[in-house]
Formats: C-alpha cells, sequence, structure tokens
C-alpha cells in the first residue's frame, strides 16, 4: 500500500508539472515524465502496484479540470501502457542496469510499442467526450504517443538507476569533477538552448554541443551520469522550445515538436548506448584479467617444467619447475640456450623435431636428455609449439617432463617381469594370468599340463573354457571383486579338461598391475583326490553307516553349537528322545537284516518330520535324537511346537512298514527336554530326554513325555490363557492401576499407568502371566493401544482437577508397538483426541528395542519428542545396553531396574550399578528414577548416588484409579 501511494503521488506530481505546457489543449504534453516513473516502477516494484499508476493518471487529470468519467477513462490508458511496456520487458529479459546493448534496444521497443495503447486509449477518451475533433485525431495521438514514449525514455532510466544501491556512488567518488562538468555543462547548455541567435534552423546544430558533455558524464559518471545528464539537457531544450527560445523553437509547432522529440531521443540513447557499451568493454577486460591471473597460476604452479624459447634456443621465460629440473637460477638460464644442455648425440633427434615444428608448428613427444647443473644427464620428455610474439618474431613454447622415477621403475619392473617369467614355467602349480575379461595373459607348463593343452592353444583363452562352475555372465563381476578387493582370494572350483573330464581345484589368486593394466594373477592345485579322501574321512566320522544320519559324535557336536546359539539368540531349543518299541522281538523273530531295513526307513521318515535346520540322529541300536533349534523365546511356546514335532513324529512311525516280504507294525516312545543356552551340560540333556522316554513307555508306550511334568501341563495352561486373552478386550476385563512416582521430598510428581487383568475365573491375572503370550500372538498391538488411549483419558480428567493437574503419566511401550508403521501416527491421534497436553505424557520403553532398525526407531521418537512427549528407558541395565545407540536416543530419562535396586546392600554389584546408571545419566543430561524402593534405607542410598526420584511399595503400591486420586488428596 505504501509503495502504491508513493507511486501514486510521483505520477500526480510529475504529470501537474508536465500539464502545465500542454501541446495540445490541456492534456497533450510535449513530454510525459510520468509514464517512465510507473514503467520503472512496475519494473522495480512488480506488476501489483498498477492501482498506484492508476490512482496517479485519475487524479492528475481530475486536477486539470476534467469531469471524472473522462479522468477514470484517460488513466485506464494510461495504466495499460507502462504495465503492457513493463510485462514485455521483463518477459524477453530486460535487465534494468543497462549492462548490455541489446537491453538499451529492447528499452527503446518496449517504449514505443507500450506507448501507443496509452496514446489510444487517451485520444479516443478526448474524442468521445467531445473534446477533439476528428480532423486532429492522426496529430493529437502521434504527439501523445512521443510525449509518453520520450518520457519513458528519459524518466525511467534514471527511477532504475535510483532503485539501485551505488546510484550517487560514482558521483561522490568523483565529485570535483562533477562540479568541473556542471561548470562547463551550464554554459553550454545556455548556448546550446537558451540564447538567441535569430538564425532559425541554421543555429540547430548548436544543440548537440551538449553530445560530448553527454559522453564527458556517462564515460565518467557511469548510468547515473548518463540518465541524469539526459534528463536535465532535455528539461532545458523543452523549457526553452516551451517559452519561445532555443534551436528548436519554429514557426511550424510540428517541426518545432519533431526537432526536439528527435534531440531527446538522441541524448537518451546515445547516454545509454556509451554506458552500456562501456558496461562491456568493463566486463571484457575483467574477464581477461581473470583468465591471465588463472593462466599465470598454472605456469607457476604446474609440475612441468614450462619454457619459452626463440628459434635460435635462447631462453625467454620459464617456470620454476624448468629451473629445478635443470639447476641452474633465473640469471644463468638466461646467459644459456636450449642447445648448451642437450648433449651431442641429439643433434639428429633435435633435426627432425625442428623439422616437426616448421611442417606443422609443434614437435613431440619425445624422449631425450639435459645437462643438468651439476654435470648429470636428466632424462626428458617434450612437447611444444610454435607461436609468434607481438613483434612478428617466432617463438617456441615447451613443456619438459622429469621422467627419471619412471625411467627407473620402468627398468626394475623389466628385471622384475623376467624373475617372475622364469618362475611362471617353472611353477609345479597351475599358474595363470588373468585379465579383467577372464582371458589367459601368461600361463605356466603346469597348467596347461593340468588341462591338456598346449601353450599355444591356451593362449587368449577365456576362463569359461576350462571353469565350468562360473556362468558366462558372471565372470567379469566375479574377477573385479576379487581385484576390488586388494587381498588373497581362495576358493574351490571345478575345472574341465580338452577332453571334457572335470575334476575339483582349489584355487588361490591375488590382484597385480601387469604393464600398468589391472590383472589377477591365479594359482590352482588339483584336489580332487585329497576331496574325495577327506569326505570318506568325515562321513565315517560323523555319520551311522546304515542310516547314514549324523552319529552321536556330530549330534554332539551339532548339540553344542545350537546351545551356544540359543545362549546368544534367548531363543529355545528341544531334545526329542525315540525308542522303537519291541525292537528286540524283531531281531528275534525276523533276524537282524529285518530289522536294519526297519531303522533304515525310520531314519527316511524322521527326516521328513523336521525342518532343514534341525537334526535326525541315530544314537545307536534303535534309538535316535531329533534336535530342533531356533524355537520361541518363550518356554511355554517352545513346549508346544516341540510338542506339536513330537506329536508327528508318533504318527509317521506308527504307520505300517513293508520289509521284504513282510508288513510290520511298529510304534515309538519319545522323551523331550528343551534346552535354554547352557544351563544344562550336554549330557545331562540326553539324560533328560533319555528319562524322559522311559516315563513315556511307564505311560504305556506309543507316547511322548517331556522331562518336566510341570512343562506338560504348561502347554495345556498356555494354550487356555491364550484362548481367553482373544477376547478380554472386547470383553472389557482389563483395568489400569497407577503408582506414584514421588521426587526427595516426598511430592507425588506423576505415576506409571500398570495394566491388570480381571479374569472372570482367575480373578486378577498378573501381567507377568499375559504380557509375554500378548508379545509374541500380537495381542499386544490392540491391548497397547487400549492403555494408551486409557491413560491419556484419564490425564485429561486430572487436568480438570487443580490438585492433580501437575502429575505426569508413564505409559510402558511394547516392542511391537513401537516396529508398527503407524506407531506414531496413532499415539498422536489418541493425544489429539482425549487433548491433553502432550508434555504430561511419558512413554517406557526398553533396551531391547533398539536391536532392530535402530534408525528408524530414533526417527519415530524424534516425530513424538518434537510434539512434546518424553520418554523413559526402563529396566535400563538388565538388557542389551549400548551406550553408542544410547547417546542417539532423544531420550527424558533412566529408570533403575528394581532387581537392582532390591540388593544394593547385599550385593556390591548391585550396588556399583545403581550408581554407574544414576552417573551415566547426569553425564547424558538425563533424569534418573528408581523404582521398586520399599526401604527408608533403600532411599537413603539412592539419594546418595545423586538419585532423587522414586517408585515403590515404600511410597504405595498400585491403585486403582479412585484409590489413587483418594490417596493424592490425602497427600
Amino acid at each position: 500500500m505504501i509503495k502504491q501511494l508513493l507511486l501514486a503521488s510521483a505520477y500526480f506530481a510529475a504529470g501537474w508539472l508536465g500539464l502545465q505546457i500542454p501541446s495540445i489543449g490541456t492534456h497533450i504534453t510535449l513530454v510525459w515524465l510520468p509514464t517512465g516513473i510507473a514503467v520503472a516502477a512496475l519494473l522495480l516494484w512488480g506488476r501489483g502496484v498498477w492501482p498506484g499508476v492508476y490512482l496517479g493518471a485519475f487524479l492528475v487529470n481530475l486536477a486539470i479540470g476534467s469531469a471524472w468519467p473522462l479522468a477514470a477513462s484517460i488513466a485506464i490508458g494510461n495504466t495499460l501502457g507502462p504495465l503492457l511496456t513493463a510485462t514485455w520487458l521483463k518477459r524477453v529479459g530486460f535487465q534494468t542496469s543497462f549492462a548490455r546493448q541489446k537491453d538499451v534496444a529492447l528499452f527503446i521497443s518496449g517504449a514505443m510499442i507500450g506507448m501507443m495503447v496509452s496514446a489510444s486509449g487517451g485520444v479516443m477518451s478526448l474524442y468521445f467526450a467531445g473534446l477533439l475533433p476528428v480532423d486532429f485525431i492522426a496529430s493529437a495521438w502521434f504527439t501523445w504517443w512521443m510525449g509518453d514514449a520520450i518520457g519513458v525514455l528519459l524518466a525511467a532510466p534514471i527511477v532504475l538507476s535510483l532503485g539501485k544501491k551505488r546510484f550517487v556512488h560514482p558521483i561522490i567518488k568523483y565529485h570535483k569533477e562533477f562540479v568541473l562538468w556542471i561548470l562547463v555543462a551550464t554554459p553550454t547548455a545556455w548556448f546550446a538552448f537558451v540564447h538567441d541567435y535569430h538564425g532559425g534552423s541554421q543555429t540547430l546544430p548548436l544543440a548537440y554541443l551538449t553530445l560530448p558533455m553527454l559522453a564527458w558524464a556517462a564515460l565518467r559518471f557511469g548510468n547515473t551520469g548518463a540518465t541524469l545528464s539526459g534528463l536535465a539537457f532535455s528539461v532545458v531544450a523543452a523549457w526553452a522550445t516551451a517559452t519561445g527560445h532555443g534551436a528548436f523553437y519554429m514557426e511550424d509547432t510540428h517541426v518545432s515538436l519533431f526537432l526536439i522529440w528527435s534531440y531527446m531521443a538522441t541524448i537518451v540513447l546515445t547516454g545509454l548506448l556509451i554506458t552500456a557499451m562501456q558496461a562491456e568493454r568493463w566486463q571484457v577486460v575483467q574477464t581477461l584479467h581473470e583468465s591471465e591471473a588463472k593462466l599465470r597460476g598454472l605456469y607457476e604452479l604446474s609440475p612441468l617444467g614450462i619454457v619459452l624459447t626463440d628459434m635460435d634456443g635462447k631462453f625467454i621465460e620459464f617456470n620454476q619447475a624448468f629451473q629445478d629440473i635443470c639447476g641452474y637460477s633465473t640469471e644463468e638460464l638466461h646467459t644459456l640456450d636450449y642447445w648448451e644442455l642437450t648433449p651431442r648425440k641429439y643433434e639428429a633427434d633435435e633435426a627432425r623435431q625442428l623439422a616437426s615444428l616448421q611442417r606443422i608448428g609443434c614437435y613431440g613427444p619425445y624422449e631425450k636428455e639435459y645437462i643438468h647443473k651439476d654435470g648429470h644427464l636428466i632424462p626428458l620428455r617434450l612437447n611444444g609449439m610454435v607461436i609468434t610474439a607481438s613483434d612478428g618474431k617466432q617463438q617456441i613454447w615447451s613443456i619438459v617432463e622429469d621422467i627419471t622415477i619412471s625411467k627407473r621403475s620402468a627398468l626394475a619392473l623389466r628385471r622384475e617381469n623376467e624373475k617372475n617369467q622364469a618362475l611362471l614355467r617353472n611353477a609345479s602349480d597351475g599358474i595363470h594370468i588373468l585379465d579383467m575379461k577372464g582371458n589367459i595373459l601368461e600361463v605356466s607348463d603346469s597348467f596347461c599340463t593340468m588341462l591338456g593343452y598346449r601353450r599355444e592353444e591356451m593362449a587368449g583363452m577365456n576362463v569359461t573354457r576350462w571353469d565350468v562352475q562360473f556362468p558366462v555372465a558372471e565372470i567379469e563381476p566375479t574377477i573385479k571383486q576379487q581385484y576390488d578387493k586388494q587381498a588373497r582370494s581362495e576358493f574351490t572350483t571345478k575345472h574341465k579338461r580338452k577332453d571334457g573330464h572335470s575334476f575339483d581345484v582349489e584355487i588361490s589368486g591375488f590382484p597385480l598391475e601387469l604393464d600398468g593394466k589391472p590383472v589377477m594373477f591365479y594359482s590352482s592345485r588339483d584336489v580332487t583326490d585329497r576331496l574325495k579322501a577327506e569326505d570318506e574321512i568325515k562321513h565315517l566320522a560323523f555319520y551311522d553307516t546304515l542310516t547314514n544320519l549324523p552319529n552321536r559324535r556330530l549330534l554332539t557336536d551339532r548339540l553344542s553349537q545350537a546351545i551356544a546359539t540359543s545362549a546368544r539368540s534367548g531363543r529355545k531349543g528341544a531334545l526329542l528322545f525315540i525308542d522303537l518299541d519291541n525292537f528286540k522281538t524283531l531281531n528275534d523273530t525276523l533276524g537282524h537284516d529285518q530289522g536294519d531295513l526297519l531303522l533304515q526307513q525310520v531314519a527316511q521318515r524322521l527326516a521328513g518330520c523336521v525342518r532343514q535346520g534341525d537334526t535326525v540322529a541315530r544314537f545307536g541300536g534303535d534309538e535316535f535324537v531329533v534336535m530342533l533349534v531356533d524355537l520361541s523365546e518363550n518356554m511355554d511356546e517352545a513346549a508346544t511346537v516341540t510338542k506339536n514335532v513330537g506329536e508327528k513324529i508318533l504318527a509317521t512311525l506308527n504307520q505300517s512298514y513293508q520289509l521284504d516280504e513282510h508288513v510290520h507294525h511298529s510304534t515309538s516312545s519319545i522323551g523331550a527336554t528343551l534346552f535354554d543356552g547352557h544351563q544344562h551340560p550336554i549330557e545331562e540333556l540326553l539324560k533328560h530326554a533319555d528319562m524322559a522316554m522311559y516315563k513315556a513307555k511307564e505311560a504305556g508306550r506309543n507316547v511322548m513325555r517331556f522331562f518336566d511334568l510341570g512343562m506338560q501341563s504348561a502347554v495345556t495352561v498356555r494354550a487356555a490363557l491364550e484362548n481367553d486373552l482373544r477376547y478380554s478386550i472386547p470383553n472389557h476385563e482389563f483395568i489400569l492401576y497407577y503408582q506414584p512416582q514421588v521426587d526427595r521430598d516426598g511430592r507425588m510428581t506423576g505415576a506409571e499407568a500398570l495394566v491388570r487383568w480381571l479374569h472372570p475365573q482367575r480373578g486378577m491375572v498378573p501381567p507377568d502371566e499375559f504380557i509375554h503370550v500378548a508379545e509374541e500372538t500380537g495381542l499386544i498391538l490392540p491391548l497397547g493401544k487400549w492403555i494408551l488411549e486409557t491413560a491419556c483419558a484419564q490425564l485429561a480428567l486430572w487436568a480438570k482437577q487443580p490438585e492433580l493437574a501437575h502429575l505426569t503419566l508413564a505409559v510402558n511401550i511394547s516392542v511391537r508397538q513401537f516396529q508398527h508403521e503407524d506407531f506414531v501416527e496413532q499415539v498422536l491421534a489418541v493425544i489429539d483426541q482425549a487433548g491433553i497436553d502432550p508434555n504430561k505424557l511419558k512413554l517406557e520403553i526398553t533396551e531391547s528395542i533398539i536391536l532392530d532398525n535402530v534408525e528408524d526407531i530414533i526417527t519415530k521418537m524424534d516425530v513424538l519428542k518434537n510434539h512434546g512427549v518424553g520418554f523413559s528407558l526402563d529396566d535400563f541395565g538388565t538388557g542389551y545396553s549400548s551406550l553408542s545407540y544410547l547417546k542417539r536416543l532423544p531420550l527424558d530419562q533412566l529408570k533403575i531396574d528394581k532387581s537392582f535396586v532390591r540388593d544394593v546392600f547385599t550385593d556390591t554389584n548391585d550396588a556399583a550399578i545403581a550408581r554407574t546408571i544414576v552417573s551415566l545419566a547426569h553425564g547424558l543430561e538425563l533424569s534418573v528414577i528408581a523404582e521398586g524402593v520399599e526401604t527408608n534405607a533403600q532411599q537413603n542410598f539412592l539419594a546418595n548416588a545423586g538419585c532423587f526420584s522414586y517408585q515403590g511399595y515404600l511410597f504405595s503400591r498400585p491403585l486403582p484409579v479412585a484409590e489413587f486420586e483418594l490417596f493424592m488428596k490425602q497427600q
């Protein structure tokens, strides 16, 4: 709005002054400067200021007595003309600095085109208002058009210059010269425009005495000088002509107008062109200076010697690198020439290079030697070209490279190659060197013999001709991968002889460079016999010869590995000890050969009952052992899977067997035991499974029993618990309890929400009995969402009670909840729906949450943190502790697990861990709270360690919401 009012004021002022000397009637003037102001404003401030143009034009027409409809109509034309000019100039890339001659041409074109609209609108408005006879329309339109166009040419450049930060800088910088210019320009203008010579048109050339003054101003004061001087001379000329003075005043008004317009256009365009050409010239000079500086830098810093000589070899110019090569100082080199540094043995070579210079204008590259100042010879590589100096004489630019090091390296490499060739031909292994496409470059005699080819047959042969394991498409990527490792590669594969026979080989390979190109060096050794012997030995040592199953030795080894894996992963495993019922009777009645057939068929059936990673072994006689691995982390779940596999085995082995001509029916008894890490030695586990198998026989055979009788019932109990859990949420069987959290002074600062299951038959079920089942079955997702919604709703109710509004509420979040892709959106939606302050909500997470996809976890936490939600790391120190991740998590609080708090006075390790957690929290600028505080002594110990927030039975047990609120109010 301010810009529009400023523009309207400037337009009105310039227009009012211009209309004081109208050319035709009261509306058409000699020069209409407001159009230039309008065009410049639209270019500088954008098309949005057009209302300012319209308002100024409207007011100035009202000021001279026009009726408001006429003023409004003329103002439309006065607005559209500048708007069209500014829009077109912006679209064609016009630059307001007038730094290019192109900009001057665009500016003139835009002014002429746009002002046609302004002139047309104004003249038609006057005609329809009855103020302009039809006979005067053409002359009026032309006068209006020229007045507006000249106004743009005069006013717009100076207004655009005013918009530049350095507008007055040239005048200030050369202020003395500017004063001198004014002193000279004033009388010049007086003689050119004001003084009456009574010579008529013969005095017209005197007006152009101002052109040298304009050129002076443009060259010395830039665009500022050109625009100001052009405007000043034009104003003086217009004033003198309007008052009947000067060279442009003629009795014929049209001639007078034409002359004054011509002068104004000439003076403006001359000034703009001079400044544009000056700017372009300055840009060219600046570019040349920058290029010269860059080339000089390259010249001085080049590691190669660069030298300029005349055609007689006299050194004219050289860089520091050339001096370093020769060993001479600058003064010494200026007294020497090319030939004094060149040994005589190169005279013939030099003659050929000179002939090349004369024939094609350049020489080299070629190698020669220079004589160093100390007398030793320097091997060099030279390139050069002829140039013509400014005096017309020819000179030679040369680039001189010291190749001493590369010469030595080439000699050493040649000697090394000769030695390697001797070793290659006499090696006992199959040596072959391949390029990066797998083609042979070098090959040993032993490799030719190994494949059955002659040496000349193998020249250039591709590896795909003899390697049978690598597909053609994988050869080049494999070789590149091995080369990029820049280390030894060892692998086994199969080679094919010329006669088609394939055999196993062991290959060692490492990357090399041969003649500057990357290659792979391979050594092949035929290991067919060795591998066959190793396989036979291994099979005899670890497999049962009758059933081809792993024997007790291999089972023990695999069980050891499975126990170690279980200890790392926390996932359970199981052993099933299987004994065939009444097998001795079969041997006694049908013979041992029939017994062996039964054992072989049992082995096949057992293998079909397990997964690929499990193990079926023959333990001896009619006893088999099945090892299941990678079961659930939960013992009940692992027991369920084990039970299902055992029942499958019982059903499979209970089917009839075809033993030659005999159809035999057999059952089995199975004993099972679970293992969890290193809790029991291997032999003890096998004993447990064996004992459970005997319990199965005691139970009537053809059944399965677990070593722990309690485990049998646990499977049934867990299945019932899982079934009940699926209906608990829709049946509204869950409630939240709240355990207070206090500070060092006993003030209640918040609470933790703890879920309880009010089972219709079992009563109150603690979370330890059902949370893990909910986690494993995925029911934790709807349960966790219910807990969060209920907790946030309670927070909203407390916010309305002054005595409870300050409380924060901690909600436990499971790993599966946090990993859910919509977790963040769910939390934010619950917060928004409840209408709570997110700063009152604290999410408790455990360390196991960062085991997988830690970057995604951090991203989710950052989003919630930015919305005000806090985070507490629950049970800290009991799980996966990684300080590198801990410092990256946007946590607010660490929570000391109750297992450490409980034994701080009986276990020095727990006391040390508690202190360490407090120190770590302080170091990471986190708050710390301890749970499970039950005695004053425990609280005092934690306070002395620096922990001042507590939760535990010392203060209150978890309470239903009504009791919790009563407890808070009593406090």
